[in-house]
């Protein structure tokens, strides 16, 4: 690196940490530069924050490259090993390249795939955005605990299903529904997860908005560990709810599949606005949000058939 180019990235960066430090004291955390031993495992800035009595804390690391991959595989590695150090309530990757990362490399998702789930990887026009929802995320947190250690508990069942789906079979019921409702979430629905007791024939409703269109689906989610398959009554149910409560389609997941005459007791109309899904689909969907989360992909166009997609259509 030239002198001159030495000084434009010095410049950059400190522009760089100057808009960090606004938009996360925004958001009530002091931000530190941090990356002053080079033989130590620290990242460029560490921004903390206390949350009930703990102290919450972000890695977060600058990364520029004219390849945008490899700044990318440098940052993701970079972090991962200041984690293995100090372990960090998230890691934060943050791109200095204008342009949006192009990361549809075979090499590249096999690297992405193995990173730290609490590993994001942003731009800077993404900056301001990202602490808006961080902001967002957190504030569940001061307002209650035990809800913040629910959504993390979920995050890992979601990772631990992507890796191998034997995991699922030793899920509970309601936390396979909460697993579910979070990783709807966090592909891009609001959702709300229904009380177990008084569902109403629903565990999870969605809602989205498509072209300018606000839709709203839900999601059924039986999960028997007897092993046991759906089969015409509760799907009938399903319907009916879908029709009374004017949704624009429902979802059954089923880990354990349906019976062979599952769908003879509905209509033709209802036969329209119902998909079934199996162990397959809950699988997919776990992989899905994995690669949202990793930055891999933005569905915020697509979610309707991220929804449906591989599902069983009886039309």
């Amino acid at each position: 690196m030239t002198p001159m180019q030495k000084k434009e990235q010095q410049s950059s960066e400190i522009a760089v940490s100057r808009t960090l430090t606004e938009f996360m004291s925004k958001i009530g955390f002091n931000v530190q530069f941090s990356d002053v031993y080079p033989n130590q495992k620290n990242p460029d800035f560490i921004a903390q924050k206390r949350i009930n009595g703990t102290e919450y804390k972000i890695a977060i690391e600058l990364k520029s490259n004219s390849n945008i991959n490899d700044a990318i595989k440098n940052g993701i590695k970079t972090l991962t090993n200041i984690n293995s150090a100090t372990n960090y309530d998230k890691l934060l990757l943050l791109l200095l390249n204008r342009n949006n990362p192009n990361i549809q490399s075979l090499p590249l998702r096999n690297f992405l795939t193995n990173n730290p789930t609490n590993l994001e990887i942003i731009n800077l026009e993404d900056l301001e955005k990202w602490s808006k929802d961080l902001s967002d995320e957190l504030s569940p947190i001061e307002q209650n605990e035990v809800f913040f250690y629910v959504k993390q508990m979920s995050r890992k069942f979601i990772e631990l299903v992507a890796k191998n789906p034997e995991y699922l079979r030793d899920l509970e019921w309601r936390d396979l529904e909460r697993t579910i409702s979070e990783l709807f979430e966090g592909i891009g629905f609001k959702t709300t997860l229904t009380p177990s007791s008084k569902d109403g024939g629903k565990d999870v409703i969605l809602e989205c908005t498509i072209n300018n269109i606000q839709k709203t689906f839900i999601v059924e989610i039986k999960h028997w560990r007897s092993g046991q398959k759906v089969g015409q009554s509760a799907v009938k149910e399903f319907t009916h709810v879908i029709i009374n409560e004017k949704r624009e389609k429902g979802l059954f997941l089923s880990t354990y599949g349906f019976t062979g005459n599952y769908y003879e007791s509905i209509s033709e109309k209802q036969k329209s606005i119902i998909r079934f899904g199996e162990k397959d689909k809950i699988v997919e969907l776990c992989k899905t949000y994995e690669k949202v989360n990793n930055g891999i992909w933005n569905p915020i166009d697509s979610l309707e058939n991220i929804l449906f997609d591989n599902t069983i259509s009886l039309k």
